[in-house]
């Protein structure tokens, strides 16, 4: 016999669920992703009541970095349910919720720093990512946004992971933070990034531009190459942003080849607004590359090629 539901279902993420119509289409809610940081939004997995060929359509022209967009619109409501009983929410504080439905076959790169026996990632296909990151980003540079996000958990790589996807085909599956580029420079901004990954002029209320997100990118391959980045344990802004100031004093900063200390100079005396080189950019990476693996056969680590669950 089931039990007797008596009481309110609590109106947590956990139990959100439901039905999301679009278009004579439905997605079911079936459970929040497990995710591994905060966000300023919920992640949930749902199931597709019709065969996936029938409703996905390639848009023609979409770059291969970005998501395919299934549908989009506001949440007028949301149910919460718990042990098969289901309550719509009592009183709620915001109607209207955004709300999109994506498609992707993607882990997030900072997934590989989790599956790596050693906490970190070889130096060879750090700096690959790097390369795939840096055409993902100048995808959607080109398309006049700037992130403001960059992390290894904004950057994706498509499964199953090969040497060819990581350099040609990374995804960008958080959007959260993207803003207009280029655009008019207000005197103040309020923090918008990730305290371990955003540029020292995000942390001076300066407005962010494509070469900041260069700069984050370039944090987050010494954090793949080192395993840390030297303000992981400090949570005060002020010290974090005085820590990246001395950035190249520290041995995670040292690591970096040549090419990548460089292009990090050259991002960080580099105005917000200014557009970016990315053949410039993209060249150094290859250099780097070709110097330090002149005739190394590309083969991924044993633990890399486990297959990951999609995020």
């Amino acid at each position: 016999m089931a039990d007797i539901f008596w009481g309110e279902i609590e109106e947590t993420i956990e139990n959100i669920c439901g039905v999301i119509d679009n278009d004579k289409h439905a997605y079911f809610i079936t459970g929040p992703e497990d995710d591994p940081i905060v966000r300023e939004y919920s992640v949930h997995s749902i199931y597709d009541d019709k065969a996936p060929d029938t409703v996905l359509q390639e848009t023609k022209g979409r770059s291969v970095h970005f998501p395919k967009l299934l549908a989009f619109g506001k949440a007028e409501k949301v149910i919460f349910g718990e042990n098969g009983d289901q309550q719509t929410e009592r009183d709620p504080e915001w109607t209207g919720r955004p709300c999109i439905i994506v498609q992707y076959d993607a882990a997030m790169i900072g997934s590989l720093l989790s599956a790596s026996p050693t906490g970190t990632v070889p130096l060879e296909m750090s700096l690959l990512i790097g390369l795939g990151c840096v055409r993902a980003l100048a995808s959607l540079h080109r398309l006049g946004y700037v992130h403001r996000g960059v992390s290894p958990y904004s950057l994706s790589f498509v499964n199953p992971i090969s040497y060819d996807s990581i350099e040609g085909r990374i995804q960008i599956t958080d959007l959260s933070t993207v803003l207009p580029y280029p655009c008019k420079p207000r005197p103040f901004v309020p923090f918008i990034g990730t305290l371990r990954y955003s540029s020292v002029r995000a942390h001076r209320g300066r407005e962010q531009g494509p070469s900041d997100d260069i700069i984050s990118l370039i944090y987050m391959i010494a954090e793949l190459i080192s395993g840390r980045l030297p303000w992981r344990s400090i949570f005060n802004e002020q010290r974090v942003c005085e820590m990246k100031c001395l950035f190249y004093t520290n041995v995670e900063f040292k690591r970096l080849p040549k090419e990548i200390r460089h292009l990090y100079r050259s991002m960080y005396l580099t105005i917000s607004q200014t557009p970016l080189d990315y053949k410039y950019i993209i060249e150094q990476f290859q250099s780097a590359i070709q110097r330090r693996f002149p005739e190394t056969k590309r083969e991924l680590p044993t633990w890399a090629t486990i297959p990951m669950a999609e995020e």
